[in-house]
Formats: structure tokens, sequence, C-alpha cells
């Protein structure tokens, strides 16, 4: 059985080398691949990816998991492997290679067209790109279980186990709880952005995003930092974990907690670790999505956002901003960040509202895939849909329809994971806290490395070890429950706005 678990992971590790060959292209193309190259670099990914395909549904992988499922004596992680590699090995060889190359090629055509079609506010441009993007989800969630809804499957690919039924019935709950919250800050003065409008280079918002690495104890030697139109991490490898950030000159906390938010999801896989004879294999990636929105959420808002946290970087901050920063005090800008007010672009909503975003993207999507929403009916729909849950409208299809990236991927029923990452973070605070219950005073005195140490112990090291349920259970002693989340932001919103 050594041997054939040894002739496994030989195997793995083979496909894993192809996969961070072809994200090295993917990053490439999304920060610094001259806009012509396009054609050529869709072939190039749609060839990598049909050859990692063959890799993956080797028959000799199959032969060895069959092998393996009924071998006594292997260990805990042994088990976990073989458990992690027959899901991605039985969705993998359902999959036809030329269907894998179609898709890999459309999709990165897709992701150009929309980046431009975003900077020009031209949905026209990208609305075919948006149907070929459908029509193939369609057909992939065909090939993986014709006998369930399209959007079942998808939703399942980035959170195992769920579906459109019970992804409902947790935003249903979220939904209620948020429009309360949202309800009692209505009633309460007003608080101002003291950041907006003031201007900040894009030097100068790089030097702050560096210093906020550094605070986080993100690896330098392990990954860098560059621009993109999107922000977003990639890992290239075990020791390259790159994240992206953006700059806008008129509001800079943009690139400050784009940048704490994708440190969150590097710092994550830096830390993956669940046995040394595992490394590079699957047993060594993310558990799922929500797992990994969860640890990007909690440092973006739950410690990032946090007085404490302010309390001890301010100064830096101010330091950093130079002239730029004149006028702005700790107390005016802690509230600042922490400002409730319904707005048009996902990325930069506060912690209350974010939800509706995520919400209304979810039930776009199932619209979408029951057929209810016509592609070319979006951009009306993303309105009517923003004025139901938000109140507010956007003016172009810039800040509506085309702000994200995931559908030019075609990563329908991602979205989802944002919301659900938000009630494991807020679970996994809440245990922390209990078990480190000084910690927001440490973290004031400067010590990010306890919150860190603790998530890696209990969280980055296990990689798909576990899985979602049963790693939320080993570490908060109980399933998830989306009630933490509610209380944290009652606490916190209470006390910043005083109801």
């Amino acid at each position: 059985m050594h041997e054939k678990i040894a002739r496994l992971i030989e195997l793995d590790r083979a496909h894993t080398l192809v996969a961070h060959i072809g994200a090295i292209l993917g990053w490439d193309q999304e920060t610094y691949m001259p806009s012509k190259a396009i054609e050529e670099r869709a072939e190039q990914l749609a060839f990598l990816e049909g050859l990692a395909h063959q890799k993956a549904v080797n028959p000799e992988i199959g032969e060895l998991l069959t092998a393996l499922e009924s071998a006594e004596g292997l260990s805990d992680d042994e088990r976990a492997y073989i458990r992690v590699v027959r899901r991605d090995y039985d969705r993998e060889t359902k999959l036809p290679e030329s269907f894998v190359t179609e898709y890999a090629k459309a999709a990165s055509i897709a992701q150009s067209t929309w980046a431009e079609a975003k900077q020009n506010d031209d949905f026209n441009a990208f609305q075919p790109h948006l149907a070929t993007m459908v029509e193939l989800n369609r057909r992939r969630a065909a090939y993986l279980n014709p006998d369930l809804p399209a959007y079942d499957v998808l939703l399942d690919l980035f959170e195992p186990g769920s579906t459109q039924k019970s992804i409902a019935s947790v935003f249903s709950t979220m939904r209620r709880y948020l429009v309360d919250i949202l309800g009692e800050i209505r009633k309460r003065p007003q608080i101002d952005d003291i950041c907006e409008g003031r201007r900040v280079d894009a030097d100068t918002q790089a030097r702050i995003s560096e210093y906020f690495m550094g605070v986080l104890h993100y690896e330098r030697d392990r990954g860098r930092l560059d621009i993109s139109a999107h922000p977003f991490t990639t890992t290239l490898g075990g020791n390259d974990v790159r994240i992206t950030t953006r700059y806008l000159e008129d509001y800079f906390p943009t690139s400050l907690f784009s940048t704490i938010h994708e440190s969150g999801h590097a710092l994550y896989e830096m830390g993956i670790d669940p046995n040394p004879a595992f490394r590079a294999t699957k047993l060594s990636e993310a558990i799922c999505m929500s797992i990994h929105e969860s640890q990007s959420r909690l440092w973006e808002n739950i410690v990032g956002r946090s007085r404490a946290f302010w309390e001890r970087n301010f100064t830096a901050l101010s330091a950093l901003l130079g002239k730029a920063g004149q006028g702005i005090d700790l107390e005016n800008f802690f509230k600042s960040v922490n400002r409730v007010r319904p707005s048009l672009i996902r990325t930069e909503a506060d912690e209350v509202t974010y939800g509706l975003h995520v919400i209304a993207r979810f039930e776009l999507e199932s619209a979408l895939f029951d057929g209810s929403l016509k592609v070319e009916n979006m951009p009306t729909a993303w309105r009517e849909k923003y004025k139901e849950l938000l109140g507010i409208e956007p003016p172009n299809d810039r800040q509506g329809c085309l702000q994200d990236v995931h559908w030019s991927m075609g990563a329908f029923g991602y979205f989802p994971s944002y919301a659900l990452g938000n009630l494991y973070g807020a679970q996994f605070w809440a245990t922390l806290k209990r078990e480190v219950p000084d910690i927001e005073s440490r973290i004031a005195g400067g010590d990010t490395l306890s919150v860190l140490n603790w998530l890696r112990a209990n969280i980055h090291t296990h990689g798909s070890r576990y899985t979602p349920s049963e790693l939320v259970e080993k570490v908060t002693g109980e399933p998830l429950d989306a009630r933490y989340f509610e209380r944290y932001l009652r606490e916190k919103y209470a006390k910043i706005y005083g109801f």
C-alpha cells in the first residue's frame, strides 16, 4: 500500500506542476501581458488545460484509488488524501478533453474582453462572451451530473454539498438580520467619510500596501504584489503565492483593504502544511472557497477594520499619507472605514450591506440558470435587483453588472462563498477570542502574529484534510451557525452608531 500511495502522490504532483504553470500564464494575463497577445495566450492556456486534464484522468489513478480505498491500516491523512483525490478524479473523468480546452480558451478571451468592456462601459461587447460562458457551464454541469439542476452542480464545485435551496435558506436568515441592522443604522446620525476625495497617488498607495503586508506577516520572499483590474490571489507553487490590488487615486481605502483582503488569502495558502509527505498534492490545497473567504474577510474586516488594529497602525498610515492625510484623526478614520451606507460596488461595500451584494448575485445567477433571465437582459435585471435590495441603481454597467471578473472566468456559483466566508470567519473569531481572551489588546499592541499563529494551527495547516463541516466543528465545537455573524455585527455597529 505504501508503494501505491507513493505512486498516487507522484501522479498527483505531475498534475499540480502543470496547473501551476497554467496559473503563471493566467497571472501574467491579468497583470503584464500586452493586450494584443490574448489570442495566443488563450491557445497556450487551452493547451495546458488539456495537458493537465490528461494527467488528471490517467486511468492508473483510478486503479490506485480502487486498490487503496479497500486497504486496511492506512493513516487518517492517507484516507483523507484518497477521499480528496477520488472527488477530483471522478469529476475530471466526466469532462471530455475537447470540452476542457474549449472552456479554457473561451474563458481566457472572455476575461480579456470583460476588462476592456468594463473600462469602456460596454456591456454589448461582453454580452456574447457572457452567453458563451453560461452555455459552457450548462454543458459542464450536464457532464458532471445530468440528474441535478445545473446551478446545484456549479455551487457544489465551490462549496461541497451546497445546493440552491440550502444557500437560499441561509441567505433568507441573513437577509432578515442585515436589513434589520441597516434599518437601525439609518435611524442614527450618519457618518461622513473623511477619506473621500483625498487624492493619493499610486506610488504612495503602493507604499501603504507594502507596509500593511508586513504588518500581517505576508512573506515577501514567497510572493509579490502587483496591479490588476480586479484584485486576486494566485498560487503558483508552495513558495510562490502572489496578490494584486488596484489604486483609485481619489479613494485610497480601496487599495488598502483590497491588499489586506488578498493578503489574508495568501496567508492561508502559505500556511497549508498538512503533512510533509503530501506537499504539492491535492491534500495541500485549500478546502473550499468559503473557508478561503473566511480568512481574507477575517483579516480585512474583523481585524483590519477594528479599533484595536488602528490604535496601533494609524500613526504609520498618517506618516505614509503625508499631506494627503492632514485633517484625518484616528476616531474619524475608524468611523469612516466602518461607515454603513448602501453602495454600488461589492468590493467596497461595508460589512452590513456586503451580504446584500452577494445575495443579489446569487439570485441573478439562479435566474440565469433556471432560464427566467436571459443574458441580454442582465443590465436591466441588475439595476432592478439593486433597487430592491439596496435601494440604489447603478448609473452605468461599469458600476453594475460589469464590475466583477467572476462571470468572465465562468465562476458561476462562486459568489455565495463570500457571504458564507463571513459566517465561518465570525464563528472562528468567536472561538479565537474565547481561547485567547486578550487578543484585541495584543492587536492594539502590534501583535498580529498571535492571530496568524492561531489561524495557522487551527485552520491553515490542515489543507483539505477535513470537509468544511468537519473543520468548523473541529475548530469551534459546533456546526456553522449564522448567529455568530449577526452577533458580531450588532455588537460592533451598536458601539459605532449608538443603537
